[in-house]
């Protein structure tokens, strides 16, 4: 794969762009103990094990003792009080060098974000953070109900993609890009592993070497 040849890279979100396991998890553990139903104690390696998968199916692992129906209301519950106190805090999330690489690489590519999160999540992070100049468009499963691979080829097919590279921190995120039939590139300062991959990076930053050297 030759990065020069690629000018569309669609992005995960958490784990490859900001990690907030720290803060999701108190906001997590806010929302429980105020609802009081659930006694589970979240903690930044829940967090960071969970993240990235659809809401339901965190919800299946988080809450298994509770009939379905609880296990989305706690998930919900969950999910505003977590967009809320990202949105709100001062403390530090976002990745080192993340604007910059996307002003650097703007000049000559796009960027698009895909995401298992809720409906508003990605739109929070871009205007916490002033980045919505750097992204062309975002889909996630809060939207359409479906997974990040179909979601992938929903973004593709609606900006007329015909070669994009997913750039992501877990086995997820990797199985979806090969789902959708494009190459991955491996964040590995991330939530996760992958079982292999073409190219890894260290940092965000390391996508500008990648795209100079190619691959």
């Amino acid at each position: 794969m030759n990065l020069h040849d690629i000018k569309h890279f669609i992005l995960d979100l958490d784990g490859t762009l900001w990690d907030t396991s720290e803060i999701s998890a108190r906001a997590y553990n806010q929302a429980l103990r105020k609802d009081g139903r659930c006694g589970l104690i979240v903690t930044a390696a829940t967090i960071r094990k969970e993240f990235g998968r659809p809401d339901q199916e965190i919800a299946n692992d988080l809450f298994p003792s509770f009939d379905p129906s609880v296990r989305s209301e706690l998930m919900h519950l969950c999910d505003i009080s977590n967009t809320t106190t990202l949105k709100e805090t001062n403390d530090p999330m976002l990745y080192p060098d993340v604007p910059s690489t996307l002003e650097a690489l703007s000049h000559r590519s796009r960027f698009y974000m895909v995401s298992n999160c809720g409906t508003g999540y990605i739109e929070m992070f871009l205007e916490k953070y002033n980045l919505n100049s750097y992204i062309t468009d975002t889909e996630c499963c809060g939207n359409t109900g479906k997974g990040k691979a179909e979601n992938i080829c929903i973004l593709m097919e609606r900006n007329k993609i015909d070669s994009a590279v997913y750039v992501g921190d877990t086995a997820g995120d990797y199985n979806a890009a090969a789902k959708a039939g494009i190459p991955f590139i491996f964040a590995s300062y991330g939530y996760g592993q992958v079982p292999e991959s073409c190219l890894t990076i260290r940092r965000f930053s390391d996508l500008l070497a990648l795209t100079q050297s190619g691959c």
